[in-house]
């Protein structure tokens, strides 16, 4: 009920509709006690048996049946409009909360993680509410209408079944309700976690995989996760198995359990025509109740692990995203300033004390070794983490008092790392700007150089990209990614080794169509291939997380230090040869 949301009125609609089917479900029993109950009392004397009673409750039951599948029916169908409902608002919830979440949050959890979250969590209560949760309310009315029904027939009889369902109950609650039982349960969940994430990594990786001729079981995180997940679901099972076997032992032989009662109070009996009817009843039901309770148990274990994969979701829901300010600013202009900004991943030091401006309409290069922290810098702008210290600043606004929704749209990024969707190349394009025409679409492409390939294509603009269709070099993929951060056109654009995969001739083109690009736009270069920034109207040099030079590159040149080391060890390096 509480993650129904909006679609509470479906679920209580279901409830009360599972809870009337089951009363439907009830009658035939009670019919049956009616026909006995005419055939044992004039067993004596067939022509007094009123065939017209015994077919008038033989018609009832019949009417009862067919109520029970149509309100069934419908509760199933109220609960799974519910189920449905529930299980999309739960993703879109969970989709929306991953954007709001500090970039942090990744680097913590993995992908196999997260998917299974997103997917089977959420996947479990759907099927729970869909189908298992009318089962669970008929598994908890029926019993019910029948011991109320049985301690109305006879009270010594019905106290007989309660004590043996009661010790089966008791039995259930301590299997399912145990701090052992949710421990193990927590454990399994965590295991599926760990399992999914190496399958994912092992799926991603199978290129590198099978280059290095490693199977499966080489592979050793997965086979130790697989390993662990079995591990796990056998000691659950192991857990329960005792428990279990009781329950059904003792649910199962309820019958001997009355029979002897049954006969002592038979013979005592004054009554013995209608007290056999009574007895018959009894039988029956004590076979009647079985199956709700076994299937009650069976729901119970499933609504275990579901208040474990629920308390996994709310985890995530309840994490603190990067706060929002209430009174949003917008920048008079958009220059990118950063003022004694320190920040660490966790408690390793990434930058220290930054400061410098990337002034609009300008080129700013950020240069330095690996791990200096120019991607960080990148990042921050953008506000994938806060800074532990110092601010940063869009204009006169600091990026903390800009809502993320208008820094994303202010700011454009091309990364090393480039991902198109499984989609066509045009929408892969148009998510820089949705209501972007064909033509807005192919002008980015040819500001990015692209445009001639992708007319090469069987489909052009139309052709999907990834699986079952066409598969594009890394170069062409950054081309695409980069027409994107093209259309969107945002003032602030910021580059991480964006001509990365280009060859050296396209690499030439792309650096030629900056020079449209950027008009007017706050540009960021991250940059490897120094020659790329040559012309930069700022280079800043990183080392260690700190700022160690700042200038243009004749200057830096000229002062023959960090810079300087650099441009020299690039140049050697283009003189390579084999």
């Amino acid at each position: 009920m509480q993650i129904a949301g909006k679609k509470k009125k479906w679920v209580i609609t279901a409830v009360l509709l599972s809870i009337v089917s089951s009363i439907a479900q009830f009658f035939p029993y009670v019919a049956v006690y009616h026909i006995m109950k005419e055939l044992i009392n004039n067993a004596n004397h067939i022509y007094l048996i009123s065939y017209k009673k015994i077919e008038m409750w033989g018609y009832l039951s019949l009417a009862s049946v067919i109520v029970y599948g149509v309100l069934m029916y419908i509760s199933v169908m109220c609960s799974h409009i519910a189920a449905f409902n529930i299980l999309y608002e739960l993703r879109v919830a969970l989709a929306s909360k991953l954007v709001k979440l500090p970039m942090g949050y990744f680097t913590k959890k993995t992908s196999g993680e997260i998917k299974k979250i997103m997917f089977e969590d959420v996947e479990r209560i759907e099927l729970f509410v869909a189908h298992h949760f009318p089962d669970f309310i008929t598994a908890i009315v029926f019993p019910l209408l029948i011991l109320s029904f049985l301690f109305y027939m006879d009270v010594a009889l019905a106290s007989t079944m309660l004590v043996i369902f009661t010790i089966a109950i008791w039995l259930q609650i301590k299997m399912m309700g145990s701090k052992q039982s949710k421990a193990l349960s927590q454990q399994y969940h965590e295991a599926l976690s760990k399992m999914n994430n190496s399958i994912v990594e092992y799926v991603r990786g199978i290129q590198v995989i099978k280059i290095f001729n490693k199977t499966l079981f080489p592979f050793e995180r997965l086979k130790r996760d697989i390993l662990y997940y079995k591990e796990s679901s056998i000691n659950i099972s192991q857990q329960f198995s005792g428990t279990y076997t009781n329950f059904l032992t003792i649910l199962s032989s309820t019958i001997l359990v009355v029979i002897p009662v049954a006969v002592y109070l038979l013979i005592s009996s004054n009554n013995y025509p209608h007290y056999a009817t009574t007895v018959f009843l009894f039988f029956i039901f004590g076979t009647g109740m079985f199956f709700p309770m076994l299937k009650l148990m069976w729901i119970g274990g499933m609504f275990n692990q579901n208040s474990t994969g629920v308390e996994i979701i709310d985890e995530l829901l309840n994490k603190r995203e990067l706060p929002e300010s209430i009174h949003e600013i917008t920048p008079n202009e958009y220059s990118v300033t950063f003022n004694n900004v320190s920040f660490a991943y966790d408690d390793i030091n990434v930058l220290e004390n930054i400061s410098f401006s990337a002034r609009a309409g300008k080129i700013t290069a950020l240069v330095g070794k690996s791990g200096s922290g120019k991607s960080t810098i990148g990042m921050l702008i953008g506000r994938f983490w806060d800074v532990g210290g110092g601010d940063i600043f869009i204009g006169n606004v600091p990026i903390k008092e800009i809502s993320l929704e208008n820094l994303m749209n202010m700011v454009s990024f091309v990364f090393q790392d480039n991902l198109l969707f499984y989609d066509t190349i045009e929408e892969n394009i148009r998510m820089g700007n949705k209501t972007a025409s064909l033509q807005e679409v192919k002008k980015a492409a040819q500001a990015a150089m692209c445009n001639e390939f992708i007319e090469k294509l069987p489909d052009g603009y139309n052709t999907f990209v990834g699986e079952n269709g066409t598969y594009l070099s890394g170069g062409e993929i950054q081309r695409i990614c980069l027409a994107r951060a093209i259309l969107k056109n945002s003032p602030i654009l910021v580059l991480d080794e964006a001509t990365a995969f280009a060859d050296p001739e396209n690499e030439s083109k792309i650096l030629s169509a900056f020079s449209n690009i950027i008009k007017n736009k706050t540009v960021i270069v991250i940059a490897h291939r120094l020659k790329t920034i040559v012309d930069a109207n700022e280079i800043i040099v990183l080392n260690n997380g700190k700022i160690v030079e700042q200038g243009i590159h004749e200057d830096l040149i000229r002062q023959g230090k960090h810079y300087y080391e650099l441009w020299r060890n690039y140049l050697n390096i283009s003189e390579w040869q084999l």
